[in-house]
C-alpha cells in the first residue's frame, strides 16, 4: 500500500489515473449498450449479436493500425480524430432503426475505436520512471479491470430502467469526457514516440508470434460465444437483468486471478504457467452447458474468470519473452487484431445459435473452443515457444503487465 501512496504523490499520476477512467468505462459499457439497444429496436437477438460483432471485428481488424498511428504521430492528433468520430457514431446509432443501418453504423463505431489504453501505457513510463514502473502498471491494470465490473452493471441498469437509447448516449458521454481529459493532459500532449524499428506489419513475420496469434484466434472464438451467450440466454428466459451480475462475476473473478498470480514468486516459468492455467480454464468451462442463468452459471463463470485471470498474466509474459525486438506496443495490438476478429465471429455465431438452435449448444461451443485452445497450447505451441520457459526479469514482468493492461484499446 505504501508503494501505491508514494506513486499517487508523484506529479501527474492522479490526473493520469482519473483521465483514463471515463474512456475505459465507455469501453466496458459499449457491448451491452449496443446489444440492449439493437434488441429493443429490432426484437432480434441475432441482429443484436451481428451489430455487437460488427463493432468488435471492425475494431480488432484495425487495432494494429491505430496503435501504429500513435507510435508515428504521437497521441494528440490520432485521439483528436478517433474520439469525436466514435462519439458521433454512437449518437447516429441511437437514431437508426433498420437492421442494415444498425450493423453498418456499428462497424463504423469499431473502426473509430479510440486507442485509450494503448495511449496510457507509455505515459506511465514518462510519469514515474523505471523504478516505479511495475507498481504503476499494476495500479493501472486494477483500475481498468474495475471498470469491467462496474461498467456492465451501469449499462444494464440504465438500459432496462431508463432506456437503451439513453444508455448509448451515456456511453458516448463517458468517452467524450475521457477523451477531452486525455487530449488536454500535458503528459499526453508532450509525449514523443520512440524511433520506429520496422514497418507497421513487421511483427507478423515472426513465426512464434504467428503461433500466439493462432492460439488467440481459437480462444477468441470461444470468448466471443461466451460474451454474447450471457445476455442472450438471460434475455430468452425473460431475465435480462441477470446479465450484469453474471458478467460482473466473470470480470471480478478474473481480477482476483490476476492479482493472485501477479504476487507470485518466480518458481513457475511463463510457459509452464500458461500451460497449467489453460488446463484450469478448460476444466472450469467443461460444465457450462449444464448451467442456467443464476447460481449455477454464476459459479461456473467464477471458476472460468479465476482461471482466465491466471492465464492472461502468463500469456502476456509469454508474449514478452518471445515477441520481436521493437514491438512492445504493436505486438499486443496485432494479437488483439487476430483474437478480436474471431471474438466478433463468435459473438455473431453465438447470437444465431441461441436464437435459432439452442442456448445450451452455444455454451457447449464455449467449452469446446476453450478446450481446443488448451490442446493447441500443450501439443503445438509450447514446444515452439521454449524462450518463454524461463523466469522473466523485473523489467520484462513490467512490460508484460503493461501488455495485459492494454488488451482493450
Amino acid at each position: 500500500m505504501r508503494a501505491y501512496l508514494e506513486l499517487l504523490s508523484m506529479p501527474g499520476v492522479k490526473r493520469l489515473v482519473v483521465s483514463t477512467l471515463p474512456g475505459r468505462m465507455a469501453y466496458s459499457m459499449i457491448a451491452l449498450a449496443t446489444y440492449f439497444f439493437v434488441h429493443e429496436t429490432t426484437g432480434s437477438i441475432t441482429i443484436a449479436g451481428l451489430a455487437t460483432g460488427a463493432e468488435t471485428i471492425a475494431s480488432s481488424l484495425t487495432a494494429g493500425l491505430r496503435g501504429h498511428a500513435i507510435d508515428r504521430f504521437g497521441q494528440t492528433k490520432p485521439l483528436s480524430f478517433f474520439i469525436p468520430a466514435w462519439v458521433v457514431m454512437l449518437i447516429v446509432l441511437s437514431q437508426v432503426h433498420s437492421a442494415f443501418a444498425i450493423i453498418f453504423v456499428s462497424a463504423l463505431i469499431g473502426l473509430a475505436s479510440p486507442p485509450i489504453n494503448l495511449s496510457a501505457r507509455p505515459l506511465w513510463r514518462a510519469a514515474v520512471g523505471a523504478d516505479h514502473l511495475r507498481t504503476a502498471y499494476a495500479l493501472d491494470t486494477t483500475m481498468m479491470n474495475a471498470t469491467t465490473v462496474i461498467g456492465p452493471v451501469i449499462a444494464t441498469y440504465v438500459a432496462l430502467n431508463i432506456g437503451a437509447q439513453q444508455e448509448l448516449w451515456l456511453t458516448a458521454t463517458f468517452m467524450l469526457v475521457g477523451g477531452i481529459a486525455m487530449i488536454s493532459m500535458p503528459l499526453s500532449r508532450n509525449w514523443i514516440p520512440e524511433p520506429s524499428e520496422g514497418s507497421a506489419f513487421f511483427v507478423l513475420r515472426d513465426p512464434r508470434f504467428r503461433i500466439l496469434a493462432l492460439e488467440g484466434a481459437i480462444f477468441g472464438l470461444g470468448w466471443g460465444l461466451l460474451e454474447i451467450a450471457i445476455p442472450s440466454i438471460s434475455t430468452t428466459i425473460d431475465r435480462p437483468e441477470l446479465s450484469a451480475p453474471l458478467v460482473a462475476t466473470l470480470a471480478s473473478a478474473s481480477i482476483i486471478g490476476g492479482l493472485i498470480i501477479g504476487g507470485r514468486k518466480n518458481s513457475v516459468t511463463p510457459l509452464r504457467g500458461f500451460k497449467l492455467s489453460s488446463l484450469f480454464v478448460t476444466l472450469s468451462a467443461a460444465p457450462l452447458a449444464f448451467t442456467h442463468p443464476g447460481w449455477s452459471m454464476g459459479i461456473a463463470l467464477a471458476g472460468i474468470g479465476l482461471a482466465i485471470g491466471f492465464a492472461m498474466v502468463y500469456h502476456w509474459e509469454v508474449v514478452e519473452a518471445v515477441r520481436p525486438v521493437g514491438s512492445a506496443t504493436s505486438a499486443q495490438a496485432w494479437l488483439w487484431t487476430v483474437e478480436g476478429t474471431t471474438l466478433a465471429l463468435g459473438t455473431a455465431l453465438g447470437a444465431y445459435v441461441v436464437d435459432h438452435v439452442s442456448p445450451q449448444l452455444a455454451l457447449a461451443g464455449v467449452s469446446l473452443a476453450l478446450a481446443s485452445s488448451a490442446i493447441f497450447i500443450w501439443t503445438y505451441a509450447a514446444p515452439r515457444l521454449t524462450e518463454a520457459d524461463r523466469p522473466l526479469s523485473e523489467i520484462e514482468k513490467s512490460e508484460a503487465i503493461a501488455d495485459l493492461e492494454s488488451t482493450n484499446e
